[in-house]
């Protein structure tokens, strides 16, 4: 876990910046969450996602990633959503464009060891904040603000993973061939050459609960939403 408590200070500001986990949630169960939603999507977004399984990662795996910084969202909620609603076909770029978009980061999680500059600017960009449990351990959590891009959501979600256990990255690689991301160096994932709509072999992602989450109804977003 990452103890670099100086990321949890953001120069020239005096607002609160580590949320209390609930007691007996350990960050490391936090990180699981997030990184199960981030590879969720990562994965899923491109095997045939549509407007069903977008509300239902974002109310779900992605919800449960981002509660333990419920506190910090300026509303203390999302706002009823009362724009015009998405069509499948719009919803459908929107994953495509994000996916990639979240891809093209992944490429150059490499250099995030040696940037300290670009790690503490997505945290000044409020993506993700500090979190601590009851038995002292730091680590960082997304934070869900209304209005939010798909495709930042996402990047909290693996942001706020990596600044927790960031050793774990060390073997993090992109297929260059199907975009598939994996934790095992590709070790499991040798001499590609299928085409780009398949995805990378891997365990199943556990749907991760957090204790004290409740079931949460699917939205029928609309372009305020994501």
């Amino acid at each position: 876990m990452n103890k670099a408590t100086s990321f949890l200070e953001p120069e020239g500001s005096n607002a609160p910046r580590i949320v209390t986990l609930l007691p007996g949630v350990r960050v490391t169960e936090v990180a699981d969450a997030c990184r199960s939603a981030a590879l969720g999507f990562a994965w899923g977004a491109h095997h045939g996602w549509g407007r069903r399984e977008l509300a239902r990662w974002l109310v779900g795996p992605y919800a449960r990633a981002a509660a333990a910084t419920r506190s910090l969202r300026v509303s203390g909620m999302r706002p009823a959503v009362i724009v015009r609603p998405l069509t499948e076909d719009t919803i459908e770029e929107l994953l495509r464009r994000a996916r990639a978009e979240v891809i093209e980061v992944l490429r150059g999680v490499w250099s995030w060891t040696h940037d300290g500059a670009t790690v503490r600017a997505r945290i000044d960009e409020g993506l993700v904040a500090g979190i601590v449990d009851d038995a002292s351990n730091l680590g960082f959590a997304p934070v869900d603000q209304p209005r939010m891009r798909l495709v930042d959501r996402v990047r909290s979600l693996f942001i706020a993973d990596y600044l927790t256990r960031p050793t774990e990255y060390a073997a993090f690689v992109v297929c260059p061939e199907c975009d598939g991301a994996t934790f095992d160096g590709g070790l499991y994932h040798v001499d590609c050459m299928r085409p780009r709509r398949t995805v990378l072999r891997r365990r199943a992602v556990r749907d991760v609960a957090l204790p004290g989450e409740t079931e949460l109804a699917l939205p029928d977003f609309g372009v305020a939403e994501i």
